[in-house]
């Protein structure tokens, strides 16, 4: 065997794959961590064209002659596939460090490490010796609490860990989690979808013969509290396949490609386990729709892991590893498209808010650990918060019935009762009040402001009574611009009419009108400070977003969305209306002026006042008739508005024309109330003005066409 020392071409990186390929690569140069590499073939000397060792002392061509070809730059990231190869055929690899700085740097490392060893085995002596020794010189001092240990974490979760490795918890097929489907009630239709595709995924023999597949992905979707992750901790109790659980928060890091790497991590290990299934919370978090406005930022990892998500579900390289995916959100409309289409999220289930069926279902589920008096009574007291808890969710179900049973230990009651659940529903709704908020001096004046202003809401109430929320009963305990009047709970949807809104106006005029008739215009306070603006805000609804006046048949989201031109038209409608309703509500309070004062007095004498007293109060008071005020004349104010030239006369039947302003010509007439009649002396005063004005004008351009005389200039000497 001989060595060359002309080393050889440099070899391509595609060429030393095929040598790789070929196992022909047995001895090799690794330079400086990689960044020079040679490697070391044998060859015939007779197939050499050159070589400076030359056969002696009759040794014949067929020796062996080592040549060194050094491999030009190859991609850092090829190393892990190529190390796994090289260690199949490798004989003898020489490590080179030829810019290595350890050498200089040697006895400092060997100081450091001597004298690092020696400060840890003096620590750890300390700390041996002070835990033997602590209990016989420590103090007796009460602060002093035992330490509680830290739970050790699973053998799948690395404390440290890869950045790139899922976080989503594991549970095994054998695992419980404590949740059965027999929790989750009011919705039988989900459970059963549900329970199919968990069937469908372990391969039951009623579908494997239709040649039905699996879904790849199930989305629930609804508001929050219907149940959507108590769903998934039901499915990971009861489908006895490994169950995967992760948030979609948990995908996306600071550092780029995580997200990416982490769904892949996520899904080879759910492949390993197949049949399985990958539960992802709030996937609103990661699989929201591309090109929003946190593309500069955070979005663009965002979107590398939803289009990694993509193609794990179906992409170009599909599996034929049973893998359900369920998702959850609240939010469907940020979900990307390409997510939400079939082969992907094959089906999408709603997890809307339970019926009063439903509510009733949710309440004997969460009822059964708690306190009653019988059976009975229970399923009495269960139907009345059935009936009462409209829109309400399970968790809100769920908290009610915990609060109740909170109430029920506070009033050391041994049972729960329609008290605690009615206070427990106020609470929930966020309208229950102690009567200690406001516990502090209130000026006698300010009383007597908010007693008539609740007697003045509350008789607007009896004259307009709303049937689909009526009220309950008023205070004067607490003190604001907002009214204290409690109503009753909305039962369903309800769709307002017209007359409906426009006497949501007149109610709303009450606190400010009462102020101005007990107190004087002059004497009005911030208690009824509100109560126009709540008034103005009702009337632009009703003009801008309903399409139910005269303005037209159109949606407007706020006055800036209407074009320049329209605003009149729309300041003349909110005159109309809040004239209507400022008439209409101080007829009203002129015409039972003695049932506000009753209700006054009984509000100063007592603070509160129901509903019943208010009602019989109203009936029975006598009442001061009153005009009707004109109704609202939509289409007179939108005529009249921007009709009127500010210098041309515009009477019925006429067009005036004014001279000096082309074209300003006006076509509206006034209104009934505002037209004067013009006797036949003013007509011959006007007629002989204009024949005046008309005989200067022309006056005038006769002057103008005249030639002027040409006057000739003396020559200067």
């Amino acid at each position: 065997m001989y060595w060359d020392p002309v080393p050889g071409p440099n070899l391509r990186f595609s060429d030393f794959m095929k040598l790789l390929e070929a196992k022909k690569v047995q001895f090799m140069d690794y330079e400086n961590a990689g960044e020079d590499v040679a490697v070391i073939l044998p060859h015939r000397l007779k197939d050499l064209e050159y070589t400076s060792t030359t056969p002696s002392n009759g040794q014949t061509s067929d020796k062996l002659v080592f040549r060194r070809y050094k491999i030009k730059p190859m991609p850092a990231d090829g190393w892990n596939d190529i190390w796994e190869k090289l260690h199949q055929q490798l004989i003898h690899v020489n490590v080179i460090n030829s810019k290595s700085i350890l050498s200089d740097m040697e006895p400092t490392l060997v100081i450091f490490v001597v004298w690092s060893m020696r400060v840890l085995l003096a620590a750890f002596i300390f700390n041996w010796l002070h835990k033997k020794l602590y209990p016989l010189y420590k103090l007796k001092d009460p602060n002093d609490r035992p330490k509680v240990k830290r739970l050790k974490l699973g053998s799948d979760v690395d404390l440290l860990g890869s950045l790139g490795q899922s976080r989503a918890r594991f549970i095994t097929a054998e695992e419980s989690t404590g949740v059965t489907f027999d929790d989750f009630a009011g919705q039988e239709y989900v459970k059963r979808e549900l329970k199919e595709v968990v069937r469908i995924l372990k391969g039951a023999k009623e579908y494997t013969g239709l040649g039905v597949y699996c879904p790849k992905g199930v989305l629930l979707y609804g508001p929050p509290g219907t149940g959507k992750t108590l769903l998934a901790r039901a499915i990971a109790g009861e489908a006895g396949v490994p169950f995967f659980s992760a948030s979609g928060s948990e995908f996306v890091e600071m550092f780029v490609g995580i997200a990416a790497a982490r769904v892949r991590d996520l899904f080879a290990r759910a492949r390993q386990f197949a049949p399985s299934i990958i539960f992802i919370d709030e996937i609103d978090a990661i699989g929201a729709k591309r090109g929003g406005p946190d593309v500069g930022g955070g979005g663009v990892e965002r979107e590398q892991g939803l289009i990694q998500i993509l193609t794990e579900l179906d992409g170009f390289q599909t599996s034929n590893a049973q893998v359900l995916v369920v998702g959850a959100t609240n939010r469907l409309d940020m979900l990307d498209a390409a997510l939400l289409r079939k082969g992907r999220f094959d089906k999408v289930v709603s997890v809307g808010l339970p019926t009063e069926e439903g509510r009733l279902e949710i309440l004997r589920v969460h009822a059964k650990n708690k306190d009653w008096s019988s059976e009975l009574e229970k399923e009495s007291l269960l139907k009345s918060v059935a009936s009462s808890t409209i829109d309400y969710s399970g968790a809100e179900l769920q908290n009610v019935l915990n609060e109740a049973s909170i109430l029920a230990v506070r009033k050391d009651k041994p049972y729960i009762e329609m008290e605690e659940l009615e206070e427990a529903i106020q609470r929930q709704e966020g309208q229950f009040k102690t009567g200690e908020e406001d516990d502090f001096y209130v000026p006698e004046e300010t009383r007597i402001r908010l007693a008539y202003r609740e007697a003045a809401i509350a008789v607007l109430e009896c004259y307009f009574p709303n049937k689909h929320r009526p009220f309950l009963d008023t205070t004067i305990r607490y003190y604001d611009t907002t009214p204290n009047m409690n109503y009753a709970k909305r039962r369903g949807r309800v769709y307002a009419k017209k007359r409906d809104i426009v006497n949501s106006i007149v109610r709303a005029c009450a606190p400010r009108l009462i102020e101005e008739q007990i107190f004087g215009e002059e004497n009005v306070s911030w208690i009824s400070g509100t109560a126009l603006e709540a008034a103005g805000t009702i009337s632009d609804y009703l003009i801008l977003q309903t399409g139910m006046t005269a303005f037209g048949k159109l949606h407007y989201n706020t006055e800036q969305d209407v074009v320049t031109h329209l605003g009149p038209k729309i300041q003349a409608l909110r005159d109309e209306y809040m004239r209507f309703a400022l008439q209409k509500c101080g007829a009203v309070l002129r015409e039972y002026r003695s049932a506000v004062e009753t209700i006054a007095e009984i509000l100063l004498e007592k603070t509160d006042i129901g509903a019943d007293e208010i009602w019989d109060i109203f009936k029975n008071t006598p009442r001061i008739p009153q005009p009707e005020p004109a109704p609202v004349d939509e289409f007179g104010a939108l005529v009249h508005v921007g009709r009127w030239g500010l210098y041309g006369a515009s009477l019925p039947g006429r067009v005036t024309f004014f001279p000096g302003y082309n074209g300003y010509v006006t076509f509206g007439a006034p209104r009934p109330m505002r037209t004067r009649v013009i006797s036949e002396d003013a007509w011959k005063v006007i007629g002989e003005r204009q024949a005046q004005k008309r005989e200067w004008l022309k006056k005038m351009d006769e002057e103008k066409e005249q030639v002027p005389e040409v006057i000739s200039i003396p020559q200067v000497i």
